[in-house]
């Protein structure tokens, strides 16, 4: 199989899970678009060099989501990028070498084969089965959307302020800001004068 060393998720990363390779290290096996392969670092080390790559860490990303989505959740969805669309979700602890990390863009459906057996629909054809119900991946679904719905509100919305309809007017005087109503009738009489 072939192992990748430079590697960042991106939009066509549909999934990716730990594997240890020959030399007992632990690698990311990724399926990308219509490929798979190794990228040569655990999983944990590869979304946070995807992150730090855009500008944030996994650290900071976890902390985000849990500010967003309350305390009260277990294994918390991840924001890779949102300009890219990029939102990532866990089927376990993400300590755990042996859990899946979905990209919600790429999943299409699940179906149950059982109490513990769920089957994903992915994009480009692939299916996983997961040891899981179906309605657990369900909500790690659900709540990675709910995620993306609230950053994408908070960015959209939050230029939505009240413009106040007079300026500020702002000056230091002896090393302190004054900040005062700007009245721009006065300011044009200064200027004059």
């Amino acid at each position: 199989m072939k192992i990748k060393y430079k590697y960042l998720i991106n939009d066509k990363t549909i999934l990716f899970y730990g594997v240890y390779y020959e030399n007992g290290e632990l690698y990311t096996f990724v399926v990308h678009d219509d490929e798979v392969f190794l990228v040569a670092m655990p999983p944990m080390k590869l979304i946070d060099k995807t992150l730090m790559s855009y500008g944030s860490s996994f650290k900071g990303a976890l902390h985000s989501s849990q500010l967003l989505l309350g305390k009260n959740r277990k294994m918390y969805p991840i924001k890779i990028n949102e300009s890219l669309d990029i939102w990532i979700f866990p089927t376990k602890s993400y300590k755990k070498e042996n859990c899946v990390w979905f990209a919600l863009n790429h999943v299409i459906d699940t179906k149950s084969q059982g109490v513990q057996i769920t089957k994903v629909f992915l994009t480009h054809g692939h299916t996983i089965e997961l040891a899981m119900k179906e309605s657990a991946f369900r909500e790690k679904r659900r709540n990675t959307d709910e995620l993306k719905d609230k950053i994408v509100y908070n960015t959209k919305y939050s230029f939505m302020i009240d413009q106040p309809k007079k300026g500020y007017f702002i000056v230091e005087k002896n090393g302190r800001y004054l900040c005062k109503n700007y009245d721009k009738n006065k300011a044009e009489k200064e200027k004059i004068e």
